[in-house]
């Protein structure tokens, strides 16, 4: 199976590609959504792993274009913005489906093979339970110090004009999901993120759905 994984954190691709030992026949990987557009476009891949918060194009835009010329490859969305109440609908942005990161090598195998037999390919043999539970132990410390997603619910405000009120219910160590207290169609695309203990965040949003904002941390000050 020919994966492409677009991840910008180079451990955190090692860690998948070595989650996928015994399927993948080839894995290439980019951190720009750029780039995947020209690799994916150029070349039949079977599988494309898609993170969200890219540094150039987000994620979500990778897979509109990708869909707009034609590239029908299935798309798995890897990323800390999925989660079981859904963040985003991945089938509405043209996704097969999505997994909340951190996950663990089942899980990875799970929806890679439920994501390939939707589009009909054959799925290689799965490694037994012996190598995914050695697989799980050898990755799931670091996956869970680089990938944690940590709930919580703390009041916050995007300093732009007079201040816009607002609260942090995701966090990781680069980026959050803001909900929006009221509707601001005008909010730029980049802004600073005021946290209760007088830490300041520049941000970009990487993805929007009504009040709910998914955002990439560019910078901290305070």
């Amino acid at each position: 199976m020919r994966i492409l994984h677009v991840e910008t954190n180079t451990n955190a691709a090692k860690t998948t590609e070595r989650m996928l030992e015994g399927v993948a026949g080839m894995y290439e990987r980019t951190a720009l959504g750029e780039n995947a557009v020209k690799m994916a476009s150029q070349g039949r891949y079977d599988l494309i792993l898609m993170d969200v918060l890219l540094p150039d194009i987000d994620g979500l835009d990778v897979i509109r274009r990708l869909r707009a010329n034609g590239v029908q490859s299935p798309v798995l969305i890897l990323s800390w913005l999925v989660d079981e109440a859904g963040v985003f609908d991945a089938k509405a942005l043209g996704a097969v489906d999505g997994l909340g990161k951190p996950f663990t090598q089942e899980d990875l195998l799970r929806r890679v093979q439920t994501a390939v037999a939707r589009s009909g390919l054959s799925y290689p043999s799965q490694p037994d339970s012996a190598s995914v539970i050695a697989g799980r132990d050898r990755v799931a410390e670091s996956d869970q110090r680089r990938h944690r997603r940590f709930r919580t619910d703390r009041p916050a405000r995007i300093a732009q004009g007079p201040g816009i009120d607002c609260r942090i219910v995701d966090m990781s160590h680069g980026g959050a999901g803001i909900q929006l207290l009221a509707d601001h169609f005008d909010l730029p695309n980049s802004f600073q993120i005021l946290f209760d203990d007088g830490t300041r965040h520049t941000c970009r949003v990487c993805s929007r759905q009504g009040r709910r904002l998914g955002v990439k941390f560019l910078g901290r000050s305070g």
